[in-house]
């Protein structure tokens, strides 16, 4: 499961938890992970939180934040892995140097399986507006109030 770690769900039956995995790097990671129940997917949204070590970013394992997270999904909205859509999402947040606007980049996950598997060539950039057409009109709750409803500080 994820590690004793808070989870939400609201009244739309978004899901929010801090995610913890063992980075590919070496070490442990975690991120806060949100996911958006669709008709016929699931979108989620990993927000690195600048609590993580910088070494071991979610865009760098993205497989492994997925592997993760799927435990995350298929017990709350019971979504098959290859229907999930997952975005990295950065921003002031992330790290203590700020940086705004906030990005999100599409990782298109290929799922084998028994695992996700990761092409660093596939990932692409999205608009603000390419993502909330992904999340069907709906907004993307802010990481600061995401983190707080988690008792986790910012």
């Amino acid at each position: 499961m994820i590690s004793n770690s808070p989870v939400v769900v609201d009244s739309d039956g978004h899901v929010s938890a801090i995610v913890h995995w063992p980075h590919r790097r070496g070490g442990q990671a975690h991120c806060l992970v949100r996911l958006y129940p669709l008709a016929d997917r699931v979108v989620a949204v990993a927000s690195e939180i600048r609590a993580n070590d910088d070494r071991r970013g979610i865009a760098d394992d993205m497989a492994g934040v997925a592997a993760k997270a799927l435990d995350l999904a298929q017990e709350h909205v019971n979504a098959e892995p290859a229907n999930i859509i997952w975005l990295a999402h950065h921003g002031a947040f992330s790290y203590h140097d700020a940086f705004d606007p906030d990005t999100f980049t599409l990782i298109p996950l290929t799922w084998e399986g028994q695992r996700y598997q990761d092409n660093l060539e596939a990932h692409r950039l999205l608009t603000e507006q390419q993502v909330h057409n992904l999340l069907d009109g709906r907004s993307l709750e802010p990481v600061p109030r995401a983190l707080a409803s988690l008792g986790w500080p910012y």
